[in-house]
């Protein structure tokens, strides 16, 4: 399955939020504030992430939803929820 946005989940703050950057999405995606995106590595299960804040040096904090992929695949953009 391909994702949205690169994240390394280990990169959580004291809040819950996960740390990652603009320059880590994927060619073509917008991110905005209050959407929530596909997130994913190659070592981990991809995940729903809705996003709290994008600050002026491309800092993206997300929460992270828990459960699969499968779980919250209505809340990502039509255009993604059939992605393999």
């Amino acid at each position: 399955m391909s994702w949205e946005l690169w994240v390394d989940y280990q990169r959580r703050d004291g809040d819950g939020l996960t740390h990652a950057s603009v320059k880590d999405a994927a060619p073509g995606v917008v991110l905005e504030v209050g959407g929530f995106v596909l997130v994913g590595s190659e070592e981990a299960d991809s995940a729903v992430a809705e996003i709290e804040s994008i600050d002026e040096r491309g800092i993206v904090l997300l929460r992270v939803l828990p459960g699969s992929y499968e779980d919250h695949r209505h809340l990502v953009r039509k255009g993604l929820a059939s992605a393999n």
